[in-house]
């Protein structure tokens, strides 16, 4: 069997596969044998229009420079390349959300201060009405939970649905003023908000930072992708070792590397996951 027979065989491989896997998805029916887990759990697939695009994307060039390897990496760039390029949501997610909490936590010490509320309970129903869209949700399942579970177990299930370290401190403060009772809730909650907002100006100046990075990896991506285009379409005699089977398989490495560099810049500007401080007793129990 010569090389470019050995190509062609690939190729008709890969795409037979794409077509494969692509109407499986169409249809819903996993390709996973039936014993795994994955393939136990029901999953209603929907194709979007950037799988179209990927797909079509792949064949494109798949027609254009008879390289499987290359069609494969326009459809992955097609579907990773927007999500590697992207950034800054969960920085923003996180400031939303602690700016969230800070005016929750100031909502709740007035009231508590201004006698508003005689308890901890009846400031938590009062400040539904006033909580910040961001947490507003999980405000209202927390009052909904409070009456047949109790503050307490209420108060660990926002924690938990918030999903903020910041949720688990005031729920923690309002959970051991619901235990032992006392006065300095309002000054404990008001510390509380002053700290959120510090946190918040300096996640806003970290994203700051963070941002640079990201523009980097858009003009590297962009850049790259204009060179590869031209010398495609003009330069086909400079690139004619590709075609070769070895050429596919430094093409193949050419493209992991690539990749695998975007993910790690993409990474480095991704805020770090900070560890909840408020463990579930339920779920500690359910661990051991």
């Amino acid at each position: 069997m010569t090389a470019g027979s050995l190509l062609l065989t690939l190729a008709g491989v890969l795409v037979a596969g794409g077509v494969v896997a692509f109407v499986a998805t169409v249809r819903g029916v996993s390709l996973l044998p039936a014993g795994t887990a994955s393939a136990r759990v029901p999953r209603r697939r929907q194709v979007t229009p950037l799988l179209v695009g990927a797909l079509a994307a792949g064949v494109l060039v798949l027609l254009i420079t008879g390289w499987p390897v290359a069609a494969l990496a326009a459809v992955g760039g097609v579907v990773f390349i927007p999500k590697v390029l992207g950034g800054g949501k969960a920085s923003k997610q996180l400031i939303v959300t602690s700016d969230a909490l800070a005016d929750w936590t100031r909502r709740l010490a007035d009231l508590i201060s201004s006698g508003a509320a005689g308890s901890t309970r009846e400031a938590l129903r009062r400040s539904l009405t006033s909580a910040p869209a961001a947490i507003a949700p999980a405000v209202s399942n927390l009052v909904t939970r409070m009456g047949p579970q109790g503050v307490e177990s209420a108060l660990r299930q926002f924690a938990r649905e918030v999903g903020d370290p910041a949720a688990d401190k005031i729920a923690m403060v309002l959970i051991l003023r619901e235990r032992n009772g006392g006065p300095g809730l309002a000054e404990v909650l008001t510390a509380l908000a002053a700290d959120l907002d510090e946190r918040s100006r300096m996640v806003r100046e970290v994203e700051a930072e963070r941002a640079k990075p990201r523009a980097n990896m858009r003009t590297i991506v962009v850049t790259t992708l204009i060179l590869v285009v031209g010398m495609t379409l003009f330069a086909r005699t400079f690139l004619s070792g590709y075609s070769t089977v070895l050429g596919q398989v430094a093409l193949l490495l050419d493209v992991v590397v690539f990749g695998t560099a975007l993910r790690w810049m993409r990474r480095l500007s991704d805020p770090p996951t900070r560890p909840r401080v408020l463990v579930d007793p339920d779920l500690v129990m359910v661990d051991r």
